[in-house]
């Protein structure tokens, strides 16, 4: 499509694999984050004072921008899911003009 067309294409297929593929990410980071856990406990557990302390302080930061990160991908799994049906919609009442 040449640039400055006023022609929108779509790929449903594309689109739905786009959402499909941002819940992957989201579920292999989680993933990742919860066996990064895990590992880490055996030498967690052997800390005390100002070093557990610190580690814990650093640990509800990343805690926290796991979760803002898994809300905005969700975020966007949502809106190119909802772009995809708002162009099935509008495909289905284009082609419904050729129909009589």
């Amino acid at each position: 499509m040449p640039y400055g067309s006023d022609e929108i294409a779509v790929n449903f297929a594309s689109l739905t694999k786009a959402a499909e593929d941002i819940q992957g990410a989201i579920g292999k980071m989680t993933s990742e984050l919860d066996a990064l856990e895990r590992g880490v406990q055996p030498l967690i557990a052997t800390w005390d004072g100002e070093a557990k302390a610190a580690y814990l302080v650093r640990k509800r930061g990343w805690d926290s921008a796991s979760a803002d990160l898994t809300q905005l991908l969700t975020g966007i799994k949502a809106a190119v899911m909802k772009s995809a049906e708002i162009m099935a919609a509008r495909e289905k009442q284009n082609a419904s003009m050729f129909n009589g």
